[in-house]
């Protein structure tokens, strides 16, 4: 049982290292997008949410690129959807209701993207799928 139970962890920890190959020039983007996979349970909600296209973070909260500069001095949230239901415009509220290990995906959705949101979406939407709301 226990030369099973070796035989067993041996071979997934083969499995698990790859091939031997050499990388080819563009595999190290997919590389660092699969490490990133591979480590979401140990990045933070924001990391991950900052590393989605055309979001940065002001004042540690994530917010679009191209909604920065507004007339009303105050920065533009984007509007949070988590499994399909609409959160609302606070970060922390949603960092408090999500746990990193918890999502499967998300998404940045901006423009015509966003418009299914209404003018709730003006500003850019992140939508986010948690493992349980699959």
């Amino acid at each position: 049982m226990k030369r099973i139970l070796l035989l067993t962890l041996v071979g997934s920890f083969l499995l698990s290292c790859g091939s031997s190959k050499p990388a080819a020039a563009g595999d190290e983007k997919n590389l660092e997008a699969t490490l990133d996979d591979k480590n979401a349970a140990v990045l933070p909600l924001v990391n991950r949410i900052q590393k989605l296209p055309g979001v940065t973070l002001r004042g540690g909260v994530p917010v679009f690129i191209k909604n920065t500069n507004n007339t009303t001095g105050q920065p533009p949230y984007p509007l949070y959807v988590v499994d399909g239901l609409i959160i609302g415009n606070s970060f922390r509220e949603v960092e408090n209701i999500v746990q990193a290990v918890d999502v499967a995906d998300l998404r940045a959705l901006t423009g015509s993207n966003a418009s299914i949101y209404g003018t709730r979406g003006a500003n850019g939407v992140i939508e986010i799928t948690t493992k349980k709301g699959d």
